[in-house]
């Protein structure tokens, strides 16, 4: 039997077999897939979770186990990033779980997701001027909370690093809240509404052929009636 260089479960009869399936899969490193943690308490009641530390209700367990069902779990993932926080970490627990490849699990706080300090807790939609003004004016720091400038400088700094070992060992699954795959939005299209994405909300960052990077939805966009109803607030 021949194994597969690119995925240790995957044997083949053939050399010629084992080759031509690594040939294609070889091209997936550089792949990053996003999935944005499934729902807590907070997200039910249209919350805000910022830094507070909770698990997913039963419903974000669900979720989860359905985007692995549908779209994760033949993927060939190696490794999966996730911030300490419990809602992103039980979240990549679930996923390794059901994964054929088996990938290990790093935890890093340059993840986290947007720190906005005594708002989390709160309702979003009241504070969407107060985000807006944050966003607007980047420095400022929310109460008790982080800038969006240094949001950005751990978050972009991690980012980068990532793409580049990805061509090398990836590909890759980041666990991440909702301020996390707005700013990758942000970066690859100036538009922070595109990967704006509802709880388990999928898409995968890849490289073109130019050597420039961008970012396809595979499930979960949130609707425009959704963004206006339930603004973003981390």
């Amino acid at each position: 039997m021949f194994q597969s260089s690119t995925n240790p479960d995957k044997k083949f009869g053939s050399i010629f077999q084992q080759r031509r399936y690594d040939a294609e899969h070889e091209k997936d490193k550089s792949k990053i897939y996003c999935i944005r943690h499934g729902q807590t308490a907070l997200d039910d009641m249209h919350r805000s979770d910022g830094w507070l530390d909770l698990p997913l209700n039963d419903e974000g367990r669900k979720n989860v186990v359905l985007a692995l069902d549908g779209h994760l779990k033949d993927i060939p993932i190696t490794r999966i990033y996730t911030s300490p926080l419990r809602r992103t970490k039980e979240t990549a627990e679930i996923i390794k779980s059901g994964m054929t490849s088996d990938p290990s699990i790093t935890v890093t706080p340059a993840i986290k997701t947007w720190n906005l300090g005594s708002l989390a807790g709160s309702k979003k939609k009241p504070n969407k001027k107060v985000v807006k003004d944050l966003l607007e004016n980047p420095t400022k720091s929310a109460p008790d909370g982080e800038s969006y400038d240094e949001f950005k400088d751990r978050f972009d700094t991690w980012i980068k690093k990532c793409e580049e070992d990805s061509k090398k060992s990836g590909p890759f699954l980041l666990v991440l809240s909702g301020s996390n795959c707005r700013r990758i939005s942000e970066m690859l299209f100036d538009d922070r509404n595109v990967l704006d994405m509802d709880e388990t909300g999928l898409f995968v960052v890849y490289e073109k052929s130019d050597g420039t990077w961008t970012a396809k939805e595979i499930q979960g966009q949130r609707s425009e009636k959704e963004r206006e109803d339930n603004p973003e607030a981390s």
